[in-house]
């Protein structure tokens, strides 16, 4: 039966870090509400030891509490402790999870936070990299949004597409439109690289093509040439989906073909 004192109980002590009344609050014993809802407050707050005592007197990994918010979900928007994702992945959750309201992702909460290191275990443990929230945007246009340059290189690194566009200001927006509008000269460069398009379906009211064409001509390379380039190698990237990199490095290609499919010029931005 369900004991609302000792639910509260339970929270309040994960909430000041009191590991000890939690232990003996377990030792009680708990219903799956509380154990559940104790997850996902231990997940925000980073406190791996009460997660995994949690997770042991068996507290769902998936439970979807308050919204539909996961506790991998609450660890990605709020844990200080990157290594919390790893345990709760190990014990089960969906990495690939999110919320009822904003239909956002682990990943899209890394991106937004600016966290690399979430971002990458995220990815590395099989997390969607183009996944659109309620407005279509994906982790890289949040990224970008933010202004994250070693985020949004992260996110390209893992085959990311570049060309998706999200509503922003109530207007749809790519990722490269939008990095041209912030003056992110270091994302924009990136882009291009990467393979992003400046379309005519995607210029924004205040930006003209030939705007464009003045930022990439300060990067001094050609912009034909190089989108050519990149239409070729977006290609072949996506034939190699899921897990690009690691097929990549399966393939017995000439060295200069790999890093030109892996994007190593990024590594020099």
């Amino acid at each position: 039966m369900h004991n609302p004192d000792l639910h509260a109980d339970l929270i309040l002590a994960i909430q000041s870090g009191d590991n000890s009344v939690v232990k003996s609050i377990l030792d009680i014993g708990c219903d799956q509400v509380a154990l559940d809802s104790a997850l996902c407050w231990a997940s925000r707050y980073g406190n791996i030891e009460v997660v995994q005592s949690l997770l042991l007197n068996g507290a769902n990994p998936n439970a979807r509490v308050w919204g539909g918010f996961t506790p991998l979900l609450w660890a990605a928007m709020f844990s200080p402790n990157v290594n919390l994702l790893s345990v709760l992945i190990e014990a089960g959750s969906n990495v690939n999870c999110f919320s009822n309201k904003r239909r956002q992702t682990p990943l899209h909460a890394a991106a937004i936070r600016g966290d690399n290191l979430m971002t990458s275990m995220l990815l590395e443990s099989g997390a969607n990299v183009d996944a659109q929230d309620y407005m279509y945007k994906t982790p890289l246009l949040h990224a970008v949004l933010k202004n994250i340059p070693s985020c949004v290189k992260i996110l390209l690194h893992h085959n990311c597409n570049v060309n998706m566009s999200g509503w922003f200001n109530g207007t749809s927006v790519s990722p490269l439109i939008q990095s041209l509008i912030q003056n992110q000269l270091e994302t924009t460069k990136m882009l291009i690289l990467a393979g992003a398009k400046f379309s005519k379906e995607a210029i924004y009211q205040t930006y003209t093509i030939n705007q464009y064409y003045h930022t990439a001509e300060s990067f001094h390379f050609d912009v034909r040439p190089v989108f050519l380039q990149q239409q070729c190698r977006i290609c072949i990237r996506s034939l190699l989906k899921p897990k690009f990199i690691e097929k990549l490095n399966q393939i017995p290609l000439p060295t200069l073909i790999k890093e030109f499919l892996s994007l190593e010029e990024l590594k020099y931005i």
